[in-house]
């Protein structure tokens, strides 16, 4: 995939997401309060669980279910009110990039389109629409969907609107902007830096790295080279010390039986590590 030219790009959604960064500068005239704050590192923690175990494992891996309609659309709400598009919208491309993943059609691979990787292939104007027939596994699973998702942009709205509720102006500013900024660009280091930094214990055909650093601030998901050789495993930290927080919410929930047909790495990937809880069924 080239770098667009300007006609290229859609300008609508560039703008706004230019409009979202300078909102985070308002906090110079309004202050950071501790309440605010909280609520911000709070919508951060909330919208990236959103982001990896929805957007990544559920939708786009189906590396696991949520038997119960109603707390999917927890998760879509979650999910889709990080603004990162629909959540079958998200799941089509990236399932399009492990196809071709560093391969010239690949949407974000730095090895073909350098910075362009990190966040500009989401405002190329060809990327609006999908191919569906990478998805027809979703009528099933995810039946909600066929309506739901095309109020993806109702979800970011509300949450703002709590924001402002909450703090007012500071609210839009710190709570809202900033942990929407922060989870932008945590999703989107994975594109881009989980591919040129870090450690590769796994010979696959792109260039994923694991990356303990970005593992911590995306919830598991900078173990992208454990990912790219085992994709549909639920845990991308294979070991203890490999932490992966979504991981241990999904695990939780598991065990409580709000999770099902959770999918874990098979035993020659445990057994990279020495590790002795090798694969549960459903394997990877």
């Amino acid at each position: 995939m080239a770098v667009p030219r300007a006609s290229e790009i859609s300008w609508r959604l560039l703008i706004l997401f230019t409009l979202v960064h300078l909102l985070c500068f308002g906090a110079l005239w309004t202050g950071v309060s501790a309440g605010a704050a909280a609520l911000g590192f709070a919508l951060y923690a909330l919208r990236m669980f959103g982001v990896t175990a929805g957007y990544h494992r559920l939708y786009s891996h189906r590396s696991y279910h949520i038997p119960n309609p109603l707390l999917r659309g927890v998760m879509w709400f979650l999910a889709t009110s990080s603004a990162q598009r629909g959540v079958r919208w998200w799941a089509a491309h990236h399932r399009h990039h492990h196809r071709f993943s560093d391969q010239p059609e690949d949407l974000h691979s730095p090895r073909h389109i350098g910075v362009y990787s990190h966040v500009g292939w989401q405002y190329h104007k060809n990327l609006d629409t999908w191919d569906e027939r990478s998805l027809t596994d979703f009528a099933k699973a995810f039946p909600e969907l066929a309506w739901l998702d095309r109020f993806a942009w109702a979800s970011p709205i509300a949450l703002m609107a709590l924001c402002i509720a909450a703090f007012g102006w500071e609210g839009l500013f710190v709570s809202f902007a900033m942990s929407t900024v922060a989870v932008w660009h945590a999703t989107f280091t994975i594109n881009s830096l989980s591919h040129v930094w870090g450690t590769r214990p796994f010979e696959t055909d792109d260039t994923s790295r694991n990356n303990a650093l970005l593992a911590l601030v995306s919830f598991g998901e900078g173990w992208h080279n454990n990912h790219h050789a085992f994709p549909v495993s639920c845990r991308q930290g294979h070991t203890w010390w490999q932490v992966d927080i979504s991981w241990m919410v999904l695990r939780v929930g598991e065990l409580l039986g709000l999770v099902t047909d959770v999918r874990r790495p098979p035993a020659r990937a445990m057994a990279r590590w020495g590790a002795a809880d090798a694969a549960e069924s459903p394997q990877a």
